[in-house]
Protein backbone atom coordinates (compact mmCIF):
# COMPACT_ATOMS: atom_id res chain seq x y z
CA UNK A 1 0.00 0.00 0.00
CA UNK A 2 1.36 3.37 -1.05
CA UNK A 3 -0.72 6.69 0.00
CA UNK A 4 -3.64 4.03 0.30
CA UNK A 5 -3.04 2.34 -3.46
CA UNK A 6 -2.46 -1.24 -3.16
CA UNK A 7 0.56 -1.23 -6.26
CA UNK A 8 0.07 -4.12 -8.21
CA UNK A 9 2.89 -6.98 -8.77
CA UNK A 10 5.38 -6.62 -11.52
CA UNK A 11 6.62 -9.44 -13.40
CA UNK A 12 8.85 -8.55 -16.57
CA UNK A 13 7.45 -9.16 -19.83
CA UNK A 14 9.27 -11.75 -22.48
CA UNK A 15 9.82 -9.23 -24.77
CA UNK A 16 11.02 -6.61 -22.13
CA UNK A 17 9.63 -3.72 -20.06
CA UNK A 18 7.21 -4.80 -17.24
CA UNK A 19 3.35 -5.26 -16.70
CA UNK A 20 0.92 -6.55 -14.06
CA UNK A 21 0.83 -10.13 -12.87
CA UNK A 22 -2.67 -10.20 -12.83
CA UNK A 23 -2.39 -9.50 -16.59
CA UNK A 24 -0.63 -12.00 -17.61
CA UNK A 25 -2.18 -14.61 -20.63
CA UNK A 26 -2.78 -18.00 -18.80
CA UNK A 27 -1.57 -21.30 -20.91
CA UNK A 28 -3.95 -24.16 -21.06
CA UNK A 29 -5.28 -25.79 -18.49
CA UNK A 30 -4.77 -30.09 -17.96
CA UNK A 31 -6.24 -32.23 -19.87
CA UNK A 32 -6.53 -36.44 -19.23
CA UNK A 33 -6.53 -39.55 -21.03
CA UNK A 34 -6.48 -43.24 -20.02
CA UNK A 35 -9.03 -44.59 -17.36
CA UNK A 36 -8.59 -43.23 -13.54
CA UNK A 37 -7.84 -46.13 -11.51
CA UNK A 38 -9.96 -45.84 -8.75
CA UNK A 39 -8.67 -47.92 -5.30
CA UNK A 40 -10.03 -48.56 -1.87
CA UNK A 41 -8.08 -49.54 1.31
CA UNK A 42 -8.57 -52.65 0.33
CA UNK A 43 -5.73 -52.43 -1.96
CA UNK A 44 -2.94 -51.17 0.12
CA UNK A 45 -0.53 -53.39 0.82
CA UNK A 46 -1.01 -54.46 4.38
CA UNK A 47 2.33 -53.50 5.63
CA UNK A 48 1.82 -49.79 4.45
CA UNK A 49 -1.95 -49.35 6.11
CA UNK A 50 -0.86 -48.63 9.58
CA UNK A 51 1.02 -45.94 8.21
CA UNK A 52 -1.65 -43.80 6.23
CA UNK A 53 -3.96 -44.65 8.61
CA UNK A 54 -1.41 -42.22 11.05
CA UNK A 55 -0.91 -39.92 8.16
CA UNK A 56 -4.83 -39.57 7.71
CA UNK A 57 -5.65 -39.15 11.08
CA UNK A 58 -2.87 -36.31 11.42
CA UNK A 59 -4.91 -34.60 8.80
CA UNK A 60 -8.07 -35.04 10.40
CA UNK A 61 -6.72 -33.74 13.70
CA UNK A 62 -5.36 -30.39 12.13
CA UNK A 63 -9.00 -29.90 10.34
CA UNK A 64 -10.66 -30.22 14.01
CA UNK A 65 -8.18 -27.94 15.47
CA UNK A 66 -8.30 -25.39 12.85
CA UNK A 67 -12.78 -25.92 12.78
CA UNK A 68 -12.33 -25.31 16.62
CA UNK A 69 -9.75 -22.27 16.85
CA UNK A 70 -12.75 -20.60 14.01
CA UNK A 71 -15.54 -21.57 15.99
CA UNK A 72 -13.83 -19.79 19.37
CA UNK A 73 -12.82 -16.43 17.20
CA UNK A 74 -16.29 -16.24 16.49
CA UNK A 75 -18.09 -16.95 19.34
CA UNK A 76 -15.58 -17.06 22.37
CA UNK A 77 -17.55 -18.95 25.29
CA UNK A 78 -16.49 -21.43 27.90
CA UNK A 79 -18.19 -24.12 25.50
CA UNK A 80 -16.04 -23.23 22.52
CA UNK A 81 -13.07 -22.63 24.76
CA UNK A 82 -12.98 -26.15 26.34
CA UNK A 83 -13.85 -27.28 22.48
CA UNK A 84 -10.31 -25.64 21.55
CA UNK A 85 -8.64 -26.87 24.47
CA UNK A 86 -9.65 -29.93 23.75
CA UNK A 87 -8.64 -29.89 19.90
CA UNK A 88 -5.36 -28.62 20.79
CA UNK A 89 -4.72 -31.61 23.46
CA UNK A 90 -5.58 -33.92 20.62
CA UNK A 91 -3.50 -32.34 18.13
CA UNK A 92 -0.13 -32.97 20.46
CA UNK A 93 -1.25 -36.56 20.96
CA UNK A 94 -1.88 -37.40 17.10
CA UNK A 95 0.30 -34.83 15.17
CA UNK A 96 2.73 -33.76 17.87
CA UNK A 97 3.67 -30.86 20.24
CA UNK A 98 5.02 -27.84 18.40
CA UNK A 99 4.14 -29.42 14.78
CA UNK A 100 2.55 -26.61 12.47
CA UNK A 101 -1.14 -27.30 11.52
CA UNK A 102 -0.90 -26.18 8.14
CA UNK A 103 -1.67 -27.71 4.34
CA UNK A 104 1.48 -30.08 4.67
CA UNK A 105 -0.86 -32.32 6.86
CA UNK A 106 -3.02 -32.93 3.90
CA UNK A 107 0.22 -33.03 1.21
CA UNK A 108 1.83 -35.48 3.25
CA UNK A 109 -1.40 -37.99 2.68
CA UNK A 110 -1.80 -37.18 -1.04
CA UNK A 111 2.37 -38.24 -1.10
CA UNK A 112 2.32 -41.38 1.03
CA UNK A 113 -0.97 -42.15 -0.98
CA UNK A 114 1.23 -42.00 -4.30
CA UNK A 115 4.34 -43.43 -2.65
CA UNK A 116 2.71 -46.41 -0.43
CA UNK A 117 -0.41 -47.44 -2.46
CA UNK A 118 -1.28 -45.66 -6.00
CA UNK A 119 2.29 -46.58 -7.52
CA UNK A 120 2.14 -49.88 -6.07
CA UNK A 121 -0.69 -50.82 -7.77
CA UNK A 122 0.02 -53.56 -10.95
CA UNK A 123 -0.46 -51.07 -13.20
CA UNK A 124 2.72 -49.26 -11.76
CA UNK A 125 4.48 -53.19 -11.69
CA UNK A 126 8.03 -53.17 -11.35
CA UNK A 127 8.17 -49.29 -10.94
CA UNK A 128 10.59 -47.33 -8.07
CA UNK A 129 10.47 -44.11 -7.07
CA UNK A 130 13.52 -42.26 -7.63
CA UNK A 131 14.79 -41.18 -4.12
CA UNK A 132 17.79 -38.50 -4.39
CA UNK A 133 15.89 -36.11 -6.69
CA UNK A 134 16.76 -32.77 -5.09
CA UNK A 135 14.94 -30.71 -2.85
CA UNK A 136 13.94 -27.17 -2.46
CA UNK A 137 13.91 -24.80 0.50
CA UNK A 138 10.01 -24.90 0.91
CA UNK A 139 9.15 -27.44 -1.35
CA UNK A 140 8.58 -25.35 -4.81
CA UNK A 141 9.84 -25.78 -8.29
CA UNK A 142 10.18 -29.32 -8.15
CA UNK A 143 8.00 -31.99 -8.83
CA UNK A 144 6.00 -34.03 -5.83
CA UNK A 145 7.80 -37.55 -6.96
CA UNK A 146 9.27 -38.95 -9.68
CA UNK A 147 9.26 -42.57 -10.22
CA UNK A 148 10.72 -45.04 -12.99
CA UNK A 149 8.77 -47.85 -14.62
CA UNK A 150 10.24 -51.37 -15.27
CA UNK A 151 11.19 -50.25 -18.44
CA UNK A 152 13.13 -47.37 -17.48
CA UNK A 153 10.94 -44.50 -18.18
CA UNK A 154 10.26 -41.58 -15.78
CA UNK A 155 6.84 -40.81 -14.34
CA UNK A 156 6.29 -37.75 -13.09
CA UNK A 157 3.84 -37.74 -9.71
CA UNK A 158 1.40 -34.84 -8.45
CA UNK A 159 0.36 -35.66 -4.99
CA UNK A 160 -3.07 -33.92 -3.55
CA UNK A 161 -4.58 -34.25 -0.58
CA UNK A 162 -8.14 -34.32 -0.20
CA UNK A 163 -9.89 -31.63 -2.45
CA UNK A 164 -6.74 -29.16 -3.01
CA UNK A 165 -6.70 -28.65 -6.57
CA UNK A 166 -4.73 -28.15 -9.61
CA UNK A 167 -2.27 -24.94 -9.01
CA UNK A 168 -1.53 -21.73 -11.04
CA UNK A 169 2.18 -20.23 -10.96
CA UNK A 170 4.27 -17.73 -13.23
CA UNK A 171 5.87 -19.92 -15.82
CA UNK A 172 9.30 -20.03 -16.01
CA UNK A 173 11.93 -20.53 -19.01
CA UNK A 174 12.27 -19.05 -22.53
CA UNK A 175 9.08 -20.61 -23.68
CA UNK A 176 6.47 -20.05 -20.70
CA UNK A 177 8.06 -16.84 -18.87
CA UNK A 178 5.51 -14.96 -20.04
CA UNK A 179 2.44 -16.56 -18.90
CA UNK A 180 0.66 -18.61 -15.94
CA UNK A 181 1.09 -22.14 -16.17
CA UNK A 182 -1.09 -25.08 -14.51
CA UNK A 183 0.05 -28.17 -12.71
CA UNK A 184 -0.67 -30.85 -15.16
CA UNK A 185 0.57 -29.71 -18.00
CA UNK A 186 3.34 -29.86 -20.38
CA UNK A 187 3.73 -26.44 -20.04
CA UNK A 188 4.15 -26.96 -15.95
CA UNK A 189 6.87 -29.44 -16.91
CA UNK A 190 8.94 -27.12 -18.87
CA UNK A 191 8.91 -24.64 -16.30
CA UNK A 192 9.85 -26.60 -13.43
CA UNK A 193 12.44 -27.83 -15.57
CA UNK A 194 13.73 -24.14 -16.22
CA UNK A 195 13.87 -24.09 -12.51
CA UNK A 196 15.82 -27.40 -12.53
CA UNK A 197 18.19 -25.77 -15.03
CA UNK A 198 18.72 -22.55 -12.29
CA UNK A 199 19.56 -24.56 -9.81
CA UNK A 200 22.22 -27.25 -12.44
CA UNK A 201 25.39 -24.94 -11.56
CA UNK A 202 25.23 -26.22 -7.87
CA UNK A 203 23.28 -29.08 -7.76
CA UNK A 204 24.34 -31.78 -10.26
CA UNK A 205 21.45 -34.30 -9.48
CA UNK A 206 19.04 -31.57 -11.19
CA UNK A 207 20.84 -31.32 -14.23
CA UNK A 208 20.97 -34.77 -14.31
CA UNK A 209 16.71 -35.63 -13.82
CA UNK A 210 15.95 -32.72 -16.12
CA UNK A 211 18.31 -33.98 -19.21
CA UNK A 212 16.58 -37.10 -18.57
CA UNK A 213 13.05 -35.81 -18.35
CA UNK A 214 13.41 -33.77 -21.68
CA UNK A 215 14.84 -36.88 -23.10
CA UNK A 216 11.44 -38.45 -22.35
CA UNK A 217 9.15 -35.62 -23.37
CA UNK A 218 11.38 -35.67 -27.08
CA UNK A 219 10.63 -39.58 -26.96
CA UNK A 220 7.17 -38.99 -25.46
CA UNK A 221 7.51 -41.92 -23.28
CA UNK A 222 7.04 -40.09 -20.04
CA UNK A 223 4.17 -40.00 -17.89
CA UNK A 224 2.87 -37.70 -15.40
CA UNK A 225 -0.05 -38.77 -13.24
CA UNK A 226 -2.00 -37.06 -10.32
CA UNK A 227 -2.97 -39.37 -7.23
CA UNK A 228 -5.37 -37.79 -4.89
CA UNK A 229 -5.97 -39.08 -1.60
CA UNK A 230 -9.95 -39.44 -0.72
CA UNK A 231 -12.04 -37.58 1.43
CA UNK A 232 -11.69 -39.66 4.90
CA UNK A 233 -12.95 -39.93 8.42
CA UNK A 234 -9.32 -40.48 9.80
CA UNK A 235 -8.72 -43.82 8.48
CA UNK A 236 -7.25 -43.80 4.97
CA UNK A 237 -10.11 -44.69 2.72
CA UNK A 238 -8.16 -44.92 -0.84
CA UNK A 239 -7.05 -42.59 -3.53
CA UNK A 240 -7.33 -42.03 -7.50
CA UNK A 241 -4.93 -41.60 -9.74
CA UNK A 242 -5.85 -39.78 -13.16
CA UNK A 243 -3.97 -39.91 -16.01
CA UNK A 244 -2.26 -36.26 -17.37
CA UNK A 245 -2.07 -36.12 -21.33
CA UNK A 246 0.71 -34.29 -22.30
CA UNK A 247 1.20 -35.18 -25.54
Amino acid sequence: MVDGQLLPKLVEKPGGGWMAADDMPYANPEKYHLTPLERGRDTVPPENLKHLDEVSAKRIAGMQLTNAEKAFEETPSAETAKALADAQENFNKVVGEGVPNNSKLGEILGEEAARRHMLLQKEFEGASEITDLPETANGSKRFDQLWRDKDGNLIIVEAKGPNAKLEWRQGNGERDRGTMVKQGTIEYVRTILADMDDRAIFSPKDAKYAEEIREGIENKTLRYVLVQAVENDGKYAGAELKYFKIF
